[in-house]
């Protein structure tokens, strides 16, 4: 069998990347292209098949890295002609799609699409074409499938909490989520704000905030403007932090904050799964995060974790666990029980069903 996989962001490095190179390493025991378009393929090939293994701790060797005509001023007919020599095609799409030709095709939606295919009537043809959509959480189908009118499924992307275990625990908040200072949507004020009021508080003694990210150059005059806001408090940054020295934190970790989507109400800034949270889990710390999107699929309120919808809510959440050893250690355990739900072992069976 042959298949093609074709995502117009693989130099991002973001959570659908890592979503479709998972699926070219599983379905390795077949001849599998990464397909490139101009841009991609203009890149250093060698370094980026490298930075793609090394970060998503995928073994890539098997893989075929082939120049393709998709992307921008690409020829539709030599288009047509090269994906027919294909049996199985795999799109991560931004919101545009093509008409394709392989013997099976599959679009994979990673964040809610609004406004799409359905409005056109060219976009109804392309999307004709397509067999099967998978969305990563019941959120983005919810938020998507009107305007893309299509069979569909929910496969969960794949977390490695096997690499992920709990340590000596510290008291450690942690959040982990990109410095993004175009868009601030992590909320990093947010998050240390309430922890400068949680401080304040003699029963919060000897607790810090751990804030985790990747971050450009272009970012550091935001890390730099949240470091002011939390002087003088417990409150510790690390930008582009290695991954092993993550899964540390996690292992050290006892709660685990998430604002993405706070005072949101357009669906697309707003978590869409929450692979961190999973992770988190995994790692034995307990997730008090914001109950809407993707991550009230994740947690089951108040058995492996705690939702709230407002500031004051977060605060009592954190109070209680700081306050009551047994019922946080009783909502770790669960959590790392409930995260084995969204294993890389699960993401496997449910693609190789899908194959068969």
């Amino acid at each position: 069998m042959k298949v093609a996989i074709y995502t117009p962001y693989l130099d991002i490095f973001g959570g659908g990347e890592r979503y479709m190179m998972t699926i070219a390493q599983i379905l390795s025991k077949y001849s599998v292209d990464i397909l490139l378009d101009i841009h991609l393929y203009n890149l250093n090939l060698r370094a980026l098949k490298k930075n793609l293994e090394e970060r998503f701790n995928l073994n890539l060797s098997k893989i075929e890295f082939k120049k393709a005509p998709l992307g921008k001023n690409s020829n539709l007919i030599e288009r047509l002609i090269f994906l027919s020599n294909y049996d199985l095609l795999f799109y991560l799409t931004d919101g545009s799609i093509f008409y394709p030709t392989a013997k099976k095709n599959i679009l994979h939606i990673q964040s809610p699409l609004i406004g799409q295919p359905a409005k056109s009537l060219w976009g109804k043809i392309k999307l004709s074409g397509w067999d099967l959509i998978i969305y990563n959480s019941k959120f983005t189908l919810e938020n998507s499938k009107n305007n893309w009118p299509k069979k569909s499924e929910v496969i969960y992307p794949p977390v490695k909490i096997d690499e992920i275990k709990p340590l000596e625990k510290k008291k450690y908040i942690l959040s982990v989520g990109r410095f993004f200072g175009y868009l601030r949507d992590k909320k990093h004020q947010v998050l240390i704000e309430t922890f400068k009021k949680i401080s304040k508080n003699k029963k919060a003694k000897g607790w810090s905030l751990h804030l985790v990210g990747s971050a450009s150059l272009g970012d550091q005059e935001y890390i730099d403007e949240l470091k002011k806001i939390a002087k003088g408090f417990p409150i510790n940054f690390y930008p582009n932090l290695k991954y092993d020295e993550l899964i540390k934190l996690y292992g050290q970790s006892s709660i685990y904050w998430h604002a993405l989507g706070f005072g949101e109400t357009d669906p697309t800034k707003m978590e869409h799964f929450g692979i961190s949270t999973v992770e988190a889990m995994a790692g034995g710390c307990v997730p008090v995060v914001i109950g809407q999107g993707g991550q009230t699929e994740i947690i089951e309120e108040g058995k492996s974790g705690l939702l709230w919808n407002n500031l004051d809510k977060l605060e009592k959440f954190t109070y209680t666990l700081i306050n009551n050893a047994e019922f946080q250690k009783e909502l770790a355990s669960k959590a790392r029980e409930r995260a084995k739900k969204f294993s890389q072992e699960e993401f496997v069976e449910k693609i190789n069903d899908l194959i068969k």
